[in-house]
């Protein structure tokens, strides 16, 4: 078993200083008594317990002990400093998803806000493998691996993401509660955009059942919602900085693909919902997120 307590840092001590009948004290089984220096040894045999002391009061107790035991303004010490560990460097997360903005961009702006570097993966022909290892049916993506952690589902994904980012760690589950269901609506907003048959009419301009009405309401359901929610000012959780949710707004006002085409193919308007729409815009103008925008190219797509 592994000693969990810490090891004490090594000391040398000096006793040059220490002469006959000097005055000092020892620890005696966790109680310091007075003493006075009986002899001071060179001898290589007392090096661990080179000073031999007497007891004040306690006439046949001497002994020699070593520095650890003493207290004495003539005995020098030196404490070594343990040599720094080296910090194994930082395992950035990988992302695996298509290179435009899907069901990927929001973990990417959310890593953006928290400021947490990751990387994109390269998808292998055959993703199979990749995906089985991340707990996903099939070969649907987005999936992540970040050192032993490999996990499929967007939210999952997205709820990950949040809470290795370096700005996100101190958020209280207040917040990240929030924060995931604003997470949480953007699927569902998606999963009823594809019951209106957007999708085949997307990736193979199959209009046949595509129902324009359908995704227009729908649309118009959760940009309500989310108009609701967005506050007049600042961001969603009330914070200096925006967090997932307000990444959220940023990604259905910033993204390309799918949702500019969404509102294209349900005659939709994003525009009638200015608070929704300038929570988007302050977001998209703090740290990291600036940046994000400005050279994302999945986010053009």
């Amino acid at each position: 078993k592994k000693d969990s307590k810490k090891s004490s840092p090594k000391k040398t001590y000096d006793y040059s200083g220490l002469e006959r009948g000097m005055r000092l004290q020892v620890e005696s089984d966790g109680t310091w008594y007075a003493a006075e220096v009986a002899a001071v040894s060179t001898s290589k045999n007392r090096s661990n317990a080179p000073v031999k002391v007497s007891y004040k009061g306690y006439e046949g107790y001497d002994e020699w002990v070593g520095g650890a035991r003493l207290k004495s303004k003539a005995l020098k010490v030196t404490v070594e400093k343990p040599e720094p560990k080296e910090r194994k460097p930082f395992e950035k997360p990988v992302l695996y998803y298509f290179p435009f903005a899907g069901r990927g961009e929001l973990t990417k702006l959310i890593a953006a806000a928290g400021g947490l570097e990751i990387e994109m993966g390269k998808l292998p022909e055959d993703r199979k493998e990749l995906c089985s290892d991340c707990g996903a049916v099939g070969t649907g993506l987005p999936v992540l691996t970040h050192g032993k952690v490999k996990v499929s589902q967007s939210s999952a994904i997205q709820n990950y993401v949040a809470l290795v980012a370096p700005k996100f760690r101190r958020l209280p589950p207040q917040v990240r509660a929030i924060d995931m269901m604003w997470c949480a609506h953007i699927e569902d907003l998606i999963g009823d955009a594809a019951k209106a048959g957007i999708f085949p009419v997307l990736f193979a301009g199959d209009t046949s059942n595509f129902k324009k009405d359908e995704l227009k309401a729908s649309l118009e359901k959760w940009f309500g919602l989310f108009e609701r929610l967005a506050p007049a000012e600042g961001f969603v959780t009330g914070g200096k900085v925006p967090t997932a949710a307000d990444c959220c707004a940023v990604l259905l006002y910033k993204a390309c693909a799918p949702f500019s085409y969404f509102y294209k193919h349900g005659d939709f308007d994003a525009d009638k919902y200015p608070k929704f729409k300038a929570l988007a815009e302050r977001a998209a103008e703090a740290k990291g997120l600036k940046e994000y925008c400005e050279s994302s190219e999945s986010l053009k797509l």
